[in-house]
């Protein structure tokens, strides 16, 4: 019992330094078990399916391209339409003004006539 162990509390341990690594923007996390990050390998994935990244971009040209084109057919249907609608409003006022006109017309033409007929029953020559 009086044998001194090596693994007994009463002794010091050596003690482990870790290194901790500083990450690319030199802040440390404090995970010194933490690998460095890399690119996803897409191994799994057959070699059909795997398609370098110029590629892919070409692609997604191509796809804005498409739907700039797509987008401008739009707006050309959508300003045809714009100008069919206005030059419906615009008749559609024009025949409103032309209709309020007669009748301004015709009032003013019968209130006319009227007077006329009231100046005609005091002439001399009709009342005589």
């Amino acid at each position: 019992m009086s044998d001194p162990t090596p693994e007994s509390s009463t002794t010091p341990r050596p003690l482990v330094v870790l290194e901790v690594r500083a990450s690319k923007n030199g802040r440390t996390h404090g995970k010194a078990w933490k690998s460095e990050k890399t690119a996803t390998r897409r191994n799994y994935i057959s070699s059909e399916l795997k398609t370098p990244f110029e590629k892919r971009m070409e692609r997604e040209k191509e796809k804005q391209a498409m739907k700039a084109v797509e987008r401008k057919m739009k707006e050309e249907e959508q300003a045809a339409k714009d100008r069919k609608v206005t030059i419906i409003r615009e008749r559609r006022e024009r025949a409103a003004e032309k209709a309020r006109l007669e009748a301004v017309a015709a009032k003013m033409s019968a209130k006319k006539a009227q007077r006329m007929k009231k100046r005609q029953g005091r002439s001399k020559k009709i009342n005589g």
